[in-house]
């Protein structure tokens, strides 16, 4: 009455008049996802409609529903502290601190603080083991297989998920998300391995287990594995297709960090197909969505394509203008992979404008990166490129080294 609202101006269309009359009343609850629509509503926050706000299982199922939403919109920072926050409570349910460790995990693993991330996990996964949890316990099995995948330990990453899918059969569960979810990942190692074709059979599979009560998130998640793998066999129109399901659905989840990265995807097919006008505008959309949330992880990448999109087209100022920002977006970044993609893109533009010095040593620091990584693939696109600059130098003998040097890279990349 205070905000001149109607009871149909709060329902809208997420639920009826009837409805909220009965919890007006006292006749009926609304759930979690009900009440933060009624309190955006009605501008208060969710603590006023709560008893007991310090302890209510019903405040602390809220604070893990918005630390999950802030993730998925790539607001790692935001959901780390209101895990820290809820964890330092000093009384509340076992299970339900061992469900904010794994989301605050996320969060860190969002952040990459993945050792930080590994150390919440392996807390967490004590208290489920002792406590019989055993849907939570495969839960936190996959973060743990991703946690070290993100560090680049595809074996250890594959022992983690092997375990959750035998804890998940062991335990008779009648999830078809998280099965799914767990076979993507396992996909995803085909991929990495150089095996795009068992990775899609994979991530078909994630599909099939799912059947048709997958959600949006982890949907967008293997249709990313789809196009990714399509495009390591050259179908490139397949790859197109399942990379712009993949962002439609994230971009509905109003997941920041994942339609940049999709939007990255999209634009190195484009880039590939010779079509660098559109793949750079793609670049630049998914730069400036990170800019949003403060991402200096995945930016470089972003700027660094654009820089190389430009350059494509022949207008270097424009890619040494992109370049400045993605070296500088790199330098504050602490993912080496992003570091990489910027030093590879510096040697080929100052191999552009005819500085033949600082190509190579922008080349140079990029091989050394790729080496750090472990990274075949990268190693291959580098020495390439380092190999077509020298090229262009006249150093004919140094340039036969680097393109031998990516054709050995591109062999262990499919061993």
């Amino acid at each position: 009455m205070s905000l001149g609202l109607s009871l149909a101006d709060v329902a809208q269309q997420d639920f009826s008049r009837a409805f909220l009359s009965q919890i007006e009343l006292g006749r009926s609850r609304p759930s979690t996802k009900i009440l933060q629509i009624i309190a955006e509503r009605l501008r208060r926050p969710v603590e006023y409609f709560l008893q007991d706000p310090e302890s209510s299982s019903t405040l602390l199922e809220l604070r893990l529903a918005e630390a999950t939403t802030r993730i998925r919109r790539g607001d790692g920072e935001h959901a780390k502290a209101l895990m820290t926050e809820l964890l330092a409570r000093p009384q509340i349910a076992p299970e339900i601190r061992a469900r904010a460790q794994l989301v605050l995990a996320e969060a860190l693993l969002r952040l990459r603080a993945i050792p930080e991330a590994i150390d919440v996990l392996r807390v967490a996964i004590r208290a489920s083991e002792a406590s019989g949890w055993r849907a939570l316990k495969v839960e936190l099995f996959d973060r743990m297989g991703t946690a070290h995948y993100q560090l680049r330990h595809p074996h250890e990453a594959g022992r983690w998920w092997d375990k959750a899918m035998s804890a998940y059969e062991d335990a008779e569960l009648a999830d078809p998300l998280l099965k799914a979810r767990i076979l993507g990942h396992r996909a995803n190692l085909h991929y990495v391995a150089g095996q795009p074709r068992e990775a899609i059979a994979g991530y078909q599979a994630a599909i099939a287990a799912a059947e048709h009560v997958m959600d949006m998130q982890a949907l967008g998640g293997i249709y990313e594995g789809l196009a990714v793998s399509f495009q390591g066999t050259g179908d490139l129109t397949r790859a197109l297709e399942y990379a712009q399901r993949s962002l439609r659905l994230f971009d509905t989840l109003q997941d920041v960090r994942m339609s940049a990265q999709l939007r990255n995807n999209m634009a190195e097919i484009l880039l590939s197909q010779g079509r660098a006008r559109e793949a750079e505008v793609l670049f630049l959309a998914g730069a400036e969505q990170l800019g949003h949330v403060g991402d200096r992880d995945l930016q470089p990448h972003l700027l660094a394509g654009a820089a190389e999109a430009a350059l494509n087209q022949g207008n270097g100022a424009r890619a040494s203008s992109y370049l400045t920002l993605a070296l500088r977006a790199a330098e504050a970044s602490a993912d080496p992979t992003a570091k990489l993609a910027a030093e590879r893109v510096a040697g080929r533009v100052m191999s552009a404008a005819g500085e033949g010095e600082a190509a190579r040593r922008h080349f140079e620091r990029a091989l050394e990166l790729a080496a750090a990584v472990g990274s075949p693939n990268d190693m291959s696109r580098v020495a390439f490129d380092y190999g077509r600059a020298l090229e262009s130098q006249g150093d004919q003998s140094q340039a036969l080294v680097r393109y031998r040097q990516a054709y050995e890279a591109r062999q262990a990349a499919h061993s």
